[in-house]
């Protein structure tokens, strides 16, 4: 069931919804502080951007091999656009 812009509104102007929005962004600011600091955090996304970039090379060069990759595959690695 989707909210209409009305009663987005409604609830957004609910005085729970605005603390707990304040208490988020506090959270996210304190996390993001903490994961820039965090040297495994950042190996971690490191590592991951490589092999994204793998796959995405494999992929073309198997495309180009002639081997036929399934759509989910195209999507999941970034190649082609969801439906």
């Amino acid at each position: 069931m989707k909210l209409t812009k009305e009663q987005k509104n409604i609830l957004a102007n609910k005085e729970y919804f605005q603390t707990e929005g304040i208490v988020g962004s506090i959270f996210a600011r304190l996390l993001k502080s903490k994961l820039k600091k965090d040297k495994g955090f950042k190996k971690a996304v490191d590592d991951l951007d490589k092999a994204s970039d793998k796959l995405k090379v494999q992929i073309k060069q198997a495309q180009k091999d002639g081997i036929k990759i399934p759509p989910g595959l195209l999507v999941y690695a970034g190649l082609k656009q969801p439906r």
